[in-house]
């Protein structure tokens, strides 16, 4: 009766064995896809670590002119300084959805952003100043706005401004 019970408990623990070695050689899962398909601009600069993908700024004039400024990154986060003739004055920090830096990036290939004049300017005083970068696919492109601006770069401003100023800003508070 000894013998037989042996053979049956080698069985029994090759078993377990070889169910504990399918169990570990299964394949890893499939990683989880990143937000951004593959053929989705690149944003920011060429780097993988966190950098600009977007300046926004709006200087003061002498009247009630709306002043701050809005420095966006590829991650999402966003800073921003409300300057003058704002709702939130002094610096906020806020993150917007990778789907608002796509959407900004397709709006401004679409408007003709990256072929505009890298200036639009006069000799005129008590006018307040428009500038705005992004930095997406391999381009840096950066325009000062103040006179004659084309219609579609005051259309982008203003579609930018419509989807990153509402955001949930949050105060920074000075470090002591």
């Amino acid at each position: 009766m000894k013998h037989l019970l042996t053979p049956a408990i080698a069985a029994i623990m090759l078993a377990c064995g070889s169910n504990r070695q399918s169990v570990e050689s299964k394949p890893a899962p499939e990683p989880i896809a990143e937000e951004a398909p593959s053929n989705a601009p690149q944003l920011g600069g060429p780097g993988k670590g966190d950098s600009l993908f977007l300046y926004l700024e709006r200087t003061p004039c002498f009247g009630q002119c709306k002043a701050f400024r809005i420095d966006l990154y590829r991650s999402g986060y966003a800073l921003y300084d409300g300057r003058g003739n704002m709702e939130k004055m002094g610096p906020h920090s806020a993150r917007a959805g990778v789907d608002s830096l796509f959407t900004i990036v397709n709006k401004a290939e679409e408007l003709g952003f990256f072929a505009m004049d890298d200036k639009y300017d006069a000799e005129v005083t008590d006018i307040p100043s428009t500038y705005l970068r992004i930095i997406a696919d391999g381009k840096d492109k950066r325009v000062l706005a103040r006179v004659g601006v084309p219609p579609a770069f005051k259309k982008l401003v203003a579609e930018i401004e419509a989807m990153l100023l509402p955001m949930p800003w949050a105060p920074v508070l000075a470090e002591p």
